[in-house]
């Protein structure tokens, strides 16, 4: 099995309100170690604006769009301009806006301790909860619907680490991302469906990526325990839309040579 492409992928970028570095590569270091491994793609995906501690900057996006380029050129690895937008409602109101999607090629969105809610309501009814990690049945419900009303109101590639600090009923999004051409994430790090959950995901034909949420670039392409995971649990390499293959973006369409 062959991957072509790393879509989860932070940079130094991801400095947030109080700068603090949440991950130690540049976006040319991310590419170089991509080319090393062979693979053909990969995403910089930084945190959202919400997020105080790690978020990018709306600043820098025109700058990192520029040094994207610049490392193309330089590796020859394709490289989408994307981010890690997060959920700020139980409206499925991400921080996101309009002229922020133009410029954006990849957007994946999940659910952070450190984001910002969209207001002091939404702090207490949606935020909370999830960070005191309650799975109470309305918190599953509650989550389950924002997860899917922000599958309807933006163009959204990619849910991050599924269920992670944010239980959800796999089964009712999964039916969703399937109708959205939404893809759900084995994540290098932290991946949270059982058995149960993932045969279910399977047999409605849900479309994976196998990532590892980059934060150093050593650990660009490094999916094996996504990879692992899938095996396991005999997930299809045909849904697995990075495996010798390129997947289908919706704000994003791959330069042919």
């Amino acid at each position: 099995m062959v991957i072509l492409g790393d879509y989860h992928t932070h940079t130094i970028y991801s400095g947030g309100f109080f700068n603090v570095k949440h991950a130690t590569g540049t976006i040319l270091e991310n590419a170089m170690t991509a080319k090393e491994k062979g693979l053909k793609q990969i995403a910089i995906t930084e945190h959202g604006f919400s997020h105080k501690l790690y978020g990018v900057k709306r600043k820098n996006i025109d700058k990192m769009r520029k040094e994207i380029e610049e490392a193309k050129l330089k590796t020859g690895v394709d490289i989408l301009l994307g981010i890690e937008a997060n959920f700020i409602s139980s409206d499925g109101d991400v921080d996101l806006k309009d002229e922020d999607i133009k410029k954006l090629d990849f957007i994946i969105v999940g659910f952070h301790t450190f984001a910002k809610a969209k207001n002091i309501v939404e702090f207490f009814k949606f935020r909370l909860p999830n960070m005191l990690h309650f799975h109470r049945k309305k918190d599953i419900k509650r989550n389950t619907l924002a997860v899917m009303k922000a599958m309807d109101k933006y163009p959204i590639d990619l849910i991050s680490h599924p269920g992670s600090r944010m239980p959800i009923d796999f089964e009712a999004v999964g039916k969703h991302a399937v109708k959205t051409n939404t893809h759900l994430e084995l994540n290098g790090r932290r991946i949270c469906y059982k058995k149960e959950d993932i045969k279910k995901l399977v047999d409605m034909g849900v479309k994976f990526l196998a990532d590892y949420d980059v934060h150093s670039a050593k650990n660009v392409g490094e999916v094996n325990k996504g990879i692992n995971f899938a095996i396991k649990y005999n997930i299809p390499q045909s849904q697995i839309m990075n495996l010798e293959k390129f997947p289908q973006f919706k704000n994003y369409k791959k330069e042919e040579n």
